[in-house]
């Protein structure tokens, strides 16, 4: 979106600087230098001050020719001050896309977030499962998550799977091992 304003305003600042570069074609100061220009209205503005009486004609076409030589000067200050900003605008396109913007995934991340999904997604959704599993809400304070764990650890112990099928007895370790890990996946959360 930034790109697009910048870009915006470098093409209008450069319309308008060449619109009054065009202007110039009628203006008859146009092919004097900006130093001709500040004598020019240096004398012209000593003809309107003279007297009343010895300035004659001379002062009301010194005040016609003053207005047109100071709309020339600032028709000058608006071009360059248009091309100055145009060229500003065209550099702000290109050196500043967009700080805002999320930066695009390349390669690997990419296919990644294709195939899984957005990650921040999916944490939630595993800290919903973990709690689920302890049986407690994902917001639950931790005092509660550890009293979840320890009902649970408590249940399923290793000291009475003596004489259980190894099968069963993997089964139960797998379970405490996801206890554990739920109640580090909601805690954890919390405390970054």
């Amino acid at each position: 979106m930034r790109r697009l304003v910048f870009g915006v305003l470098a093409v209008l600042a450069a319309g308008g600087a060449f619109w009054l570069r065009e202007q110039s074609r009628t203006s008859p100061f146009a092919p004097y230098t900006d130093s001709q220009l500040d004598t020019l209205t240096a004398g012209y503005r000593a003809v309107v001050r003279a007297p009343q009486e010895t300035r004659g004609d001379a002062a009301l076409d010194a005040e016609l020719s003053l207005e047109t030589l100071q709309a020339e000067q600032h028709r000058r200050i608006g071009l360059r001050g248009l091309a100055l900003l145009s060229l500003l605008a065209a550099a702000g396109s290109i050196l500043f896309p967009g700080r805002g913007r999320v930066r695009r995934d390349r390669g690997e991340e990419a296919r990644m977030r294709d195939a899984m999904g957005d990650p921040a997604l999916v944490l939630e959704g595993e800290r919903h499962k973990a709690a689920r599993l302890l049986g407690v809400t994902p917001e639950a304070p931790p005092a509660v998550v550890e009293a979840a764990l320890a009902a649970h650890l408590a249940a399923h112990d290793p000291s009475k799977l003596d004489g259980l099928a190894p099968d069963l007895r993997r089964m139960v370790l797998d379970r405490r091992g996801a206890l554990q890990r739920a109640r580090d996946l909601l805690l954890g959360a919390r405390q970054q």
